[in-house]
């Protein structure tokens, strides 16, 4: 059982999203599943006219009602990125994403910030 809504806008070289979904017994956690899970997202990007692409993004995926644990953020980050397009076929991007686990989180879920780099080329 899932549902979920969303809402974009994208005109004007700006680009503004945002996503809400709740799931039953969908979501694995330790061996089992979440009975419930709340998910946001949103982001922001602005697209320059010399091809940079910079971004802004939240994330929050809260499990609920989970066995032996109650409620616990199963991922909570914020992510810092940026793509240039060198052209129409191909882009470089750079992704930074700042996690906001705590550390000592009950399900024992990583916390690390992660970097990501990258060069796309599509025929």
């Amino acid at each position: 059982e899932a549902w979920a809504t969303g809402v974009k806008y994208d005109a004007n070289d700006i680009y503004i999203a945002t996503f809400y979904s709740e799931t039953r017994n969908m979501t694995p956690v330790s061996g089992g599943f979440a009975n419930k899970t709340q998910n946001f997202e949103a982001v922001i990007q602005y697209q320059f006219d010399f091809g940079l692409r910079p971004s802004l993004g939240y994330v929050l995926s809260k499990g609920k009602d989970i066995e032996g644990v109650g409620s616990e953020d199963l991922v909570n980050y914020i992510d810092v990125g940026a793509t240039y397009y060198f052209n129409k076929n191909m882009s470089a991007f750079v992704d930074y994403k700042i996690n906001q686990l705590d550390s000592d989180n009950t399900l024992g879920i990583n916390d690390d910030d992660i970097v990501a780099i990258g060069l796309t080329y599509q025929f």
